[in-house]
């Protein structure tokens, strides 16, 4: 699950400004914005995989 956090950097970076602008805005270190969105894109990536997966092998899914 992408954390409050994560989702705060993704929405930075989508309105365009840069690892360094971003951490001065949140208070924190450049490699921590950097730790952020490479665990968010991880996260992001992996649960691409998984769907792409449940959808080749049939898996139904969703609401009951």
């Amino acid at each position: 699950m992408i954390t409050r956090r994560e989702i705060q950097v993704l929405e930075l970076r989508k309105k365009g400004l840069r690892q360094n602008e971003i951490a001065t805005k949140l208070k924190i270190s450049q490699p921590a914005v950097s730790g952020f969105l490479s665990n968010a894109l991880r996260k992001i990536r992996d649960s691409k995989k998984t769907m792409k997966l449940v959808e080749e092998l049939g898996i139904e899914y969703g609401e009951e």
